[in-house]
């Protein structure tokens, strides 16, 4: 029997169970999914657990991802698969959990279909390149799909080093990670039009270390052509935790070291990849602890890398000078922040007495560490002005001064790169045809990520991952879901329909001709007036919440962290 008899036989099998949503995806196979409740409408399809990749495991650890294969019979599409394996040191106890076999990703769609294609959403999950889920219990749907306008994948991919580990050759490229979403993207290409999707109209959108991938696939060549828009989200590839590995070797022989293969530092590139895949994966996620000077610091230990030029590389020339020199596939973007994104570092350390104890005991020599300077000569100095400057020269972590360390956290990590980000690419990109938003989610509700990093209920601001809250349902974190007529709901509407509207047209709801004209270079090279592009907000107000267009921005800020960088 043919393959076509096959697929054929296999379609009038799927259109006889009428209950269920059903695909047949051409030289794969067909698939059966489920149907889940929105959260303001009545249901939408959802196809989870589907392989864009071939399993990770054995001789393909440490490999680059192979396109996944047909597969027999009818897929059971109808719920999610594990997380990758992970330790995700951003938990008060971390552990191992996870699978190694893990390269799915998940499909929703609207259950209105006129036959028109629909604009699809890819969405790339933070966590430091350590930790993160697709899964729907934490980047839940609904939302989404209550506008019926658009179809919404998450995909997974390898994370800690299974995902970014490097021997700096072809023996061990790294960046599997990476080139697990550029897998996936391709999957999208080629198979969501089996689903009603538009491979012409396909938004890339990630947040944190999500925002560094979809800022490098931007940068990869390999990624040029998978998407047509792309949002970043509280980071990008300017961020200190994306700065490549130097020495990828090095960092492999420390990691066999920790695993207890022998002789990990005489072995040639080939012998010490073929020796890791011998080991079990979640003794190499646990020794990860071996990396850390403090705690769980640095937090992301494992990073993309530099790799030697080939058809298969991801990244060969530094993010920090393709970013510069404009050489990257421009597409329309939009990008924001949150207040206070330093605190998913600052707040676990802040409100825990021993860690707070310990950090005090070693001030200035873990403000240095955590600050990662570019440089050696100097460091003492730079250090004194951050506390002058931060902390008014108190050496000390305390009640007074917990704005101040996340300040300065944020400020590294999040703000002078955003900053420095859009300046460079208003420089060198034609704005014409691929111009750039900004936005800034300030809304405080019920629920905070600050409870997740501290275990209490503070009130730290609006901290990193907040906007979160008003994109996706977070049953497993936030179980009680916002009222249909509160205040939630209609920020998150208000948010959602943000990104939805840019997705399908290239404009964010609510953003004017003249908004678009005032995000040139000559508004950037302007450093004096504390102005920045104009930007869409969203926060409190005594009516429940409120949008604006403002342009207000701490340029001083941006200026101390460029002094402070370039070493002058």
């Amino acid at each position: 029997m043919t393959s076509s008899a096959v697929f054929v036989i296999l379609l009038f099998t799927l259109e006889s169970f009428h209950a269920t949503p059903n695909v047949c995806v051409e030289n794969l196979g067909c698939l059966q999914g489920t149907f889940m409740p929105g959260f303001q409408s009545d249901k939408f399809e959802a196809f989870m657990g589907v392989p864009f990749a071939q399993p990770p495991v054995g001789e393909l650890r440490f490999s680059n991802p192979k396109p996944i294969k047909p597969w027999e019979g009818i897929l059971d599409a109808t719920k999610a698969r594990p997380d990758c394996i992970q330790k995700n040191y951003l938990l008060p106890q971390p552990f191992v959990s996870g699978d190694e076999d893990c390269l799915y990703l998940n499909i929703y769609r609207p259950t209105k279909n006129d036959n028109k294609p629909v604009p699809v959403m890819v969405y790339i999950f933070g966590g430091g390149f350590f930790s993160g889920t697709a899964s729907p219990l934490i980047h839940g749907p609904e939302y989404f799909m209550d506008t019926k306008e658009v179809i919404l994948v998450t995909l997974a991919y390898r994370l800690g080093a299974l995902g970014f580990l490097s021997t700096g050759d072809i023996n061990m490229p790294g960046n599997f990670g990476l080139k697990d979403q550029n897998l996936a993207l391709k999957w999208v290409q080629n198979y969501i039009s089996y689903f009603g999707g538009d491979a012409g109209n396909v938004t890339i959108f990630g947040q944190s270390a999500g925002a560094v991938s979809v800022h490098m696939h931007i940068l990869s060549d390999l990624s040029s052509g998978l998407f047509k828009r792309a949002i970043v989200m509280s980071g990008n590839a300017g961020a200190p935790y994306a700065t490549p590995i130097s020495n990828p070797l090095a960092q492999a022989r420390k990691q066999a070291e920790l695993v207890g293969i022998p002789d990990a530092n005489s072995m040639s590139s080939e012998e010490l990849t073929k020796a890791l895949r011998e080991i079990d994966a979640t003794k190499i996620i646990e020794s990860g602890d071996g990396f850390k000077y403090w705690h769980v610091d640095p937090l992301t230990t494992f990073r993309p890398v530099i790799e030697e030029p080939s058809p298969d590389a991801f990244l060969t020339v530094d993010p920090s000078e393709l970013i510069a020199s404009g050489r990257y596939t421009q597409v329309p973007w939009m990008t924001g922040m949150v207040p206070n994104e330093g605190a998913v570092r600052a707040l676990s350390i802040i409100s825990n007495e021993t860690l707070r104890s310990d950090f005090n005991n070693n001030f200035d020599d873990f403000i240095g560490k955590l600050m990662e300077f570019p440089f050696t000569e100097g460091v003492d100095s730079k250090i004194n002005d951050l506390i002058n400057h931060y902390f008014y020269g108190i050496h000390e972590l305390n009640e007074k001064t917990t704005q101040n360390f996340v300040d300065m956290i944020t400020d590294r990590a999040f703000v002078q790169p955003f900053y420095k980000n859009i300046k460079q690419y208003v420089e060198t990109a034609d704005l014409k045809n691929n111009p750039v938003f900004l936005y800034r989610f300030n809304y405080r509700g019920p629920f905070s990520y600050s409870t997740l990093y501290t275990g209490n209920f503070n009130n730290y601001g609006v901290v990193h991952c907040d906007d979160l809250i008003y994109l996706f349902r977070s049953p497993l974190l936030f179980s009680v879901d916002f009222d249909k007529n509160s205040v939630e709901a209609k920020v998150l509407k208000e948010m959602v329909d943000t990104f939805v509207s840019f997705a399908k047209t290239g404009r964010p709801k609510g953003t004017s001709d003249s908004s678009l004209a005032e995000c040139n270079s000559q508004v950037m090279s302007k450093t004096d007036d504390n102005k920045i592009c104009s930007y869409k907000e969203i926060k409190n107000s005594i009516n429940g919440f409120s949008v604006k267009i403002d342009n207000y921005f701490d340029i001083a800020k941006v200026k101390l962290w460029d002094r402070i960088l370039n070493n002058n």
